[in-house]
């Protein structure tokens, strides 16, 4: 047993870690995301998603001096610029001091909106060009950490899935490519039974991270961690909150202390008696 917790020890020294910028998580994963993961980011809407990625950027930026590139297929960046200022982060302001850029890839949404059909040949040019985008501003930047939100945003009104599997793969060359410590998300349907919006995106990543709404007589937001290449990390769902500092893990849901189970399982002593 000794050897094999050393020898746990020494693979997580010898992994990089990128610090994730939400209070909590670090310490979940081993100290970060592994140097160069792909992250998933899964969930429902209203989940918290879109706040956690511009976290990991604005921290990323200000506190650890790691410049960022966001890529929103969702809404325009003046919308994420705008909501993130509720935190108190002014993307803007990195945007003028090259710490943070942003690639607006919303233009194909409203493309495919107007085009009833659309051959592959066009779609795959059309993301081509933008991801070369992205791949320059990487480099401009010499930036290391990068968000796609969200990318069922590229195969928006795609039906075909040998299309979208074209799509994702294009996007899975260039996020190895570009080499940065990469969060996406993708949506969770309710009721499919899937963890992405497609049940393709997953193959995408290094590593997938739950988030949940659970709607009960008191609602609580709690994150799980399915996967992490490279890392030992705990099963169980943990609780978050989102205040006005952004957001923050909190304790583990339904497990007891290790402290309080010694207490339970104590036995107690009678009224009056000695130690």
């Amino acid at each position: 047993m000794f050897f094999l917790g050393f020898a746990r020890d020494i693979m997580a020294e010898a992994i990089e870690r990128v610090h994730t910028g939400i209070p909590g998580l670090d310490h979940v994963l081993e100290g970060g995301f592994p140097k160069g993961a792909r992250v998933l980011l899964a969930g429902g809407a209203g989940c918290g998603k879109t706040i956690c990625c511009g976290q990991y950027l604005y921290k990323g930026a200000t506190r650890y001096g790691e410049a960022g590139v966001y890529v929103s297929t969702e809404e325009p960046p003046q919308e994420f610029n705008a909501n993130m200022l509720r935190f108190g982060w002014d993307f803007k302001k990195l945007q003028t001091e090259k710490k943070i850029g942003m690639v607006d890839a919303v233009y194909q949404r409203t493309e495919s909106e107007s085009a009833e059909q659309e051959s592959l040949q066009s779609i795959l040019y059309n993301l081509r060009s933008k991801l070369a985008e992205v791949k320059i501003l990487v480099e401009q930047l010499g930036a290391t950490r990068l968000v796609v939100d969200s990318l069922p945003g590229f195969g928006f009104r795609v039906t075909d899935l040998n299309t979208l599997r074209e799509i994702f793969l294009e996007v899975g060359l260039l996020l190895k490519d570009v080499g940065c410590t990469t969060l996406m998300t993708t949506e969770i349907v309710e009721g499919s039974g899937l963890i992405s919006r497609y049940g393709i995106e997953e193959f995408l990543a290094t590593g997938v991270m739950v988030l949940a709404l659970v709607r009960q007589s008191s609602p609580i937001r709690k994150l799980y961690v399915r996967k992490m290449r490279g890392t030992s990390h705990s099963l169980n769902d943990f609780a978050f909150t989102i205040g006005h500092d952004g957001v923050e893990l909190k304790g583990p849901i339904g497990v007891r202390s290790a402290s309080r189970q010694r207490r339970l399982h104590s036995p107690r002593r009678k009224r009056g008696s000695r130690r």
